[in-house]
């Protein structure tokens, strides 16, 4: 279990950082059956996968379920969670996949749905990346403490002509950006190391994090970007919410939610680490 004091962290930060999850030789073997995966035909096993992203991957790929759904993984998320969480049909691979500034609530709260405001709402994402985030990126930068700040990236101004001028002769520090981080937070590059398990609220303003000493396609081969994502929910109406809000969004992965059936391996890794899996 977390301590008081990771609890605490969590609560008053928004994310959490658990050192040292997954071992040497884990890291090894995940990286090298990733990069297979994409590297060959393989990711088209399911037609919602793309040459970025596989989605509800334990259904396809159910050899990963002992990696990265394990009794180390479990033991935190019901720390912050409480007993029998939920997880979501969205467990996904992200590979050289990066993603902007948002948090994880933006979609649903643009689509008018208020059910993640609540104060028994309580919804994390769990997630291992495969390298170190170091100065080829490769994990995530969060706004300290923004889970408890307004979703302003719901209507989220683009930037005008004279500030995209004004930012490429002198570049604007996001933690100074006024249209991006109008509450003033603190910008946090997460210190991971390969097999950390990073956690963050739904709620937390984050965004893939960015090399600083060359562009993403110049990333050297072993430190290409691969990232494994769990999103949990405590159990309770808010958790069954989200679910019916996945089920009413347009993407065909979202409209086969409702057909879906949970693998037997996914119902048996539930079951053994107590755990409801969507």
């Amino acid at each position: 279990m977390i301590s008081a004091e990771q609890k605490k962290h969590f609560e008053e930060k928004g994310y959490l950082l658990v050192p040292g999850v997954l071992s040497a030789a884990e890291i090894a073997h995940m990286r090298k059956s990733v990069l297979g995966i994409f590297n060959s035909d393989e990711w088209k096993k399911s037609p919602y996968n793309t040459e970025r992203i596989l989605s509800d991957v334990y259904q396809t790929f159910p050899e990963f379920l002992n990696v990265t759904l394990n009794a180390k993984v479990l033991d935190v998320v019901k720390g912050l969670l409480g007993e029998n969480p939920l997880l979501m049909p969205e467990s996904s691979v992200h590979y050289k996949f990066y993603t902007g500034w948002h948090k994880d609530t933006t979609s649903q709260e643009r689509a008018g749905h208020t059910f993640h405001l609540s104060d028994t709402s309580l919804m994390i994402e769990a997630g291992f990346y495969l390298q170190d985030n170091d100065e080829y990126g490769g994990g995530l930068t969060v706004m300290e403490a923004s889970h408890l700040t307004s979703d302003y990236f719901v209507n989220l101004p683009q930037a005008g002509l004279g500030e995209r001028i004004k930012n490429k002769l002198s570049p604007i520090p996001e933690e100074e950006n006024k249209r991006i981080n109008p509450n003033k937070h603190k910008l946090v590059n997460i210190a991971s190391k390969a097999g950390d398990l990073v956690i963050f609220n739904f709620k937390t303003n984050h965004r893939a994090s960015r090399p600083s000493i060359c562009a993403i396609e110049a990333i050297p081969k072993e430190k290409e970007k691969i990232a494994f994502f769990n999103a949990f929910s405590v159990n309770n109406e808010s958790g069954y919410a989200y679910l019916n809000y996945l089920k009413s969004r347009p993407e065909p992965f979202y409209q086969n939610l409702g057909h879906r059936v949970v693998s037997n391996e996914l119902k048996a890794k539930a079951a053994e680490l107590a755990f409801t899996a969507l």
